[in-house]
This record gives C-alpha cells, sequence and structure tokens, in this order.
C-alpha cells in the first residue's frame, strides 16, 4: 500500500468517525422523538377520552338539575297557590303581611320576591327580599291563584351565568374530543424538519472530517517524508511545518531533534578526525625526534674538526652548521607541537566560576594590555576543567590579537559572557578587530594544520575546538560580524557538563 492511500484512508476513517459521532446520537433521537410523540399522544388520547366520559355526564347532570330546579319551582308556585286559595280571609285581611310570613319562611329558600297580581295586571300585595350577593338573575313563575282571576306570581333567584358555564363545559368537551382523536404529539413537517437537520449536521461533520484530516495527516506526511529523507542520507532535511498545535510542536521538536543529532554527528566526525590526527602527531614526534639530536651532533662535529685554511669553505661549513641548527630547533618545535596534540590530557570537570577563569587571562601581561572583559549581570558558574577551558580561551585571545594587529589595529580583544534564557548553556564570545572569517572558511579554519596567519601550525583552533566538543559543547564562528568589526568565536558550554572527558 502506497503513502497516499494511507493517508486517504485516515482522512476516511476521521470522516466516517465524525460523521457517525454526529449522525447517530441524532438518528437515535430523531428514533425516540418520535416514539415518545407517539406515546405521549396515546397518553393523551386515553385520558382526553376518559375526560370527555365524565365531562358528559357532568354536563347531563347539569341539564337535570336545572330541570329539577324548574319543577320545583312550578311544583313550589301550584303549592304556594293553593295555600293561598284556602285561606283567602289572610289574604284579604292583611295580604302583604300574609306575603311576608310566606317570603321569610325558611323552607322558602330562593325565594326572593311574591306578589298577588289582579287581572289587569296591577299588583294587590308585593313583597321582596334584597338581592343576595354574587351573580344572580331573576326568574319569575306565575301561578292563578282561586277563581277570580288573580295570579300569584313568584320571583326565584338563579344562577345569571348558568348558561356561560354549559357553553363552556361544552366548548371543553369538544377540545378534549379533538385531544382523543390525535394519533402523534408531533407533526409530520416538524419529524421531516428533524430528519433534515440530522443530514445536514451529518454532512457539515463529513466535510469539517475530511478537511481536517487532509490538513493534519499533509503535516503528519510532512514529519513522515523528511523522516525518510534523512533515512535516505539527506542529513540537511527538514520537516518545517506550521502552526501553533500539537502536530507544529511535533514537528518543531522533531527537526530539533535532527539539528543535535547533525550537530553531534559533525561533532563525532571531527572526534574522529582528531583522533586520528593525534595519532599521526605522536607517531611523527616520535619519528622525528629521534634522528634529531645524532643529525646536530654531527653536523656540529663537521664543523669544529675542520681545521683547514680555506676560509671560503669554512665560511660555507659555519653557515651550513647554523641552517641546520635553526632547521633542527624548528623540528623541535614542531615536535613538540605534535606532542601537544598527541597528548591531550582528558576533561575533569569541576564547579567553577567562569568569571574568575576570564579574569585570570589577564595575568598574562600580553594580554592584560588588549582585553576587555564584559560579565553578565549575575554570575555564572559551570562544569568544566578550567584549565583546559583557560586553554581554549587564552588561545582565542592570542588569534584575536593578531587578527588586529595584521589588520592595522592595535588588537584589542572583547569577551562577554552569558548564560542561555533557558537555563542550560553559556555563551562566551570572544570579539577582535581583524578581517573576519570568510564564509567558506568558517568550518575550515577548526580543521588541524589549517590557518589564515602568517605565522602558526594551526593547530590551536583544532585544539580548542576539541576541548569545547569534550566538554559538551561546541566552538563555531558567528555568522554576523561583532561590533568590533572583525570576527566573533562563539564557545558554548552546558552549565551542567560531563563528568569526565567524551574521548
Amino acid at each position: 500500500m502506497t503513502r497516499r492511500s494511507k493517508r486517504l484512508s485516515l482522512q476516511l476513517k476521521l470522516g466516517v468517525a465524525l460523521v457517525l459521532m454526529v449522525t447517530l446520537p441524532l438518528a437515535v433521537a430523531y428514533i425516540l422523538v418520535g416514539q415518545l410523540g407517539a406515546t405521549a399522544a396515546n397518553v393523551a388520547a386515553s385520558d382526553a377520552s376518559a375526560r370527555v366520559v365524565a365531562m358528559e355526564k357532568a354536563i347531563h347532570r347539569y341539564h337535570e338539575l336545572v330541570n329539577l330546579t324548574k319543577r320545583m319551582h312550578g311544583l313550589a308556585a301550584d303549592r304556594l297557590a293553593r295555600r293561598l286559595a284556602r285561606r283567602p280571609e289572610e289574604t284579604a285581611a292583611d295580604p302583604k303581611g300574609s306575603l311576608r310570613t310566606i317570603l321569610d319562611d325558611p323552607e322558602q329558600a330562593g325565594l326572593r320576591g311574591i306578589a298577588i297580581l289582579r287581572p289587569d295586571g296591577s299588583a294587590l300585595a308585593d313583597v321582596e327580599k334584597p338581592v343576595s350577593g354574587g351573580e344572580w338573575r331573576d326568574k319569575v313563575v306565575d301561578e292563578p291563584l282561586g277563581t277570580d282571576g288573580n295570579t300569584l306570581r313568584l320571583t326565584f333567584e338563579v344562577s345569571a351565568t348558568l348558561q356561560d358555564d354549559l357553553q363552556e363545559l361544552k366548548a371543553a368537551i369538544d377540545g378534549t374530543r379533538a385531544v382523543s382523536q390525535i394519533q402523534s404529539a408531533l407533526p409530520s413537517s416538524y419529524q421531516f424538519t428533524f430528519l433534515l437537520v440530522i443530514a445536514l449536521a451529518g454532512s457539515i461533520a463529513a466535510g469539517i472530517g475530511i478537511l481536517a484530516s487532509r490538513y493534519y495527516t499533509h503535516r503528519i506526511d510532512a514529519i513522515v517524508t523528511t523522516a525518510r529523507k534523512v533515512s535516505d542520507g539527506q542529513l540537511d532535511a527538514r520537516a518545517e511545518v506550521g502552526g501553533r498545535d500539537e502536530v507544529a510542536e511535533l514537528a518543531s521538536a522533531f527537526d530539533t531533534m535532527l539539528d543535535d543529532l547533525d550537530q553531534s554527528r559533525r561533532q563525532v566526525e571531527y572526534l574522529q578526525r582528531m583522533g586520528v590526527w593525534q595519532d599521526v602527531a605522536r607517531r611523527l614526534a616520535h619519528e622525528i625526534k629521534n634522528p634529531l639530536t645524532p643529525i646536530q651532533l654531527a653536523v656540529q662535529q663537521c664543523v669544529s674538526s675542520y681545521k683547514g685554511d680555506d676560509a671560503r669553505f669554512g665560511k660555507l661549513l659555519a653557515d651550513a652548521g647554523e641552517i641546520v641548527e635553526e632547521e633542527i630547533e624548528g623540528l623541535r618545535r614542531l615536535v613538540d607541537t605534535f606532542r601537544t596534540l598527541g597528548a591531550l590530557p582528558k576533561v575533569e570537570a569541576a564547579p567553577i566560576a567562569l568569571g574568575d577563569v576570564i579574569e585570570e587571562l589577564k595575568l598574562d601581561p600580553t594580554m592584560a594590555a588588549r582585553l576587555t572583559l564584559v560579565p553578565p549581570p549575575e554570575p555564572v558558574t559551570v562544569r568544566a576543567d578550567k584549565l583546559l577551558l583557560k586553554r581554549v580561551l587564552a588561545n582565542l585571545v592570542e588569534n584575536g590579537i593578531h587578527a588586529g594587529q595584521e589588520a592595522g589595529h592595535a588588537g584589542d580583544v572583547v569577551i562577554r559572557w552569558a548564560s542561555d534564557p533557558r537555563g542550560d548553556l553559556v555563551t562566551i564570545c570572544v570579539d577582535d578587530h581583524g578581517k573576519g572569517v570568510a564564509e567558506d572558511k568558517r568550518e575550515k579554519i577548526f580543521e588541524p594544520y589549517m590557518t589564515t596567519k602568517a605565522t602558526g601550525t594551526g593547530l590551536g583552533l583544532a585544539i580548542a575546538r576539541k576541548i569545547a566538543i569534550e566538554h559538551g559543547g561546541e566552538l563555531a564562528v558567528a555568522p554576523d560580524r561583532p561590533p568590533t568589526g572583525g570576527a566573533r568565536f562563539v564557545v558554548s558550554l552546558p552549565l551542567r557538563g560531563p563528568d569526565a572527558s567524551l574521548a
């Protein structure tokens, strides 16, 4: 399977996962809503049917009560008419008093007024009670009284809202009966709209899933591609993924790891080359030093044993002896340099105050007049080999003085140092007033026997860089020129250095 198909597979998985995550809960909700709606409708219909039966019974009883009240009013009128007809003398003597007695009788509940009307409609006697509180209206019942043509008129109090109550009850029955006929709590249009929302949400989720998967898988693929390039030998390949999310942090950490690995690889290769040079230096020092003394003694003997009177030959022989002496002395110095390179001590790191080590450089009179120190606000303590670190800094200062003098300046050198904000690194910058170092020579000048000075063996910077690497740090030339206008050599040392040499 190709990398492209793998990436598409991941995109498909993310898209399907997002669609399922959105649509499954919504689909279940859609089904449950329909079921809940039907259940609610059934419950409501059953309850409404039961209520319809009860209300129909109530209205039936209501009508019966009304009819019974009418009949009772009629019976009361007939009974009172018979009573008054049997006792005409009572009404003749005091008709109003007789009617008042009847009206005040507790048995005549609901009776508010009573009157006897003549045949022409005029009132023979008329008594009334005050209207009771509440909503009431008068109900008049007329009943013939005897044979003289008079009429007994009774006025009863009845509810004024009776008719309205019956209408409201009928309307409630009609509404409840309509509810009992509903089969679903939600209209079909609502359910269709809900289904449409589910489909739209699923489509949006699928689109977001595809876009997100393409975005993230493309960036992850960039990291994978970079890893394959590095494994194929393209050691300068980097992912360079933008953004501020976790993938970007992963890519940045991956690139940082590649940078560290590349630096470590370069340092290991450099130490390997230096190891070869050290072995060669030890052998050359041994092979060159042994014949120097016999050669020197033989030449001295030849010069001293000549007793002839040929002045020209004697001078030639003396000049030859001096030349041989000078060359032997030069070879001795070269042998000493070889011995220095081949016998570098191992790093024995210990906590030291960096400022004190740099201050000790001023003890050398040739450096004190040319050296300017720029310390940090707070003292810095590092784990390092004091003698070896001092040797590195002394070499850089000497090179800076010579570079400034060769450029026509006094040869002043500025040393500044500071701890890195991350808290695990300290940098020491040595700035000179020389001509600087060309970009194509920034790596070459650290190779053994490679020098840009008119004098020197080219071993000083090689030894200095080897010491810096064995401290767990690095020695390099800064790409930008310092304020002094010359070259800037930067020594990087970890604040917590190694306990022993890496060699």
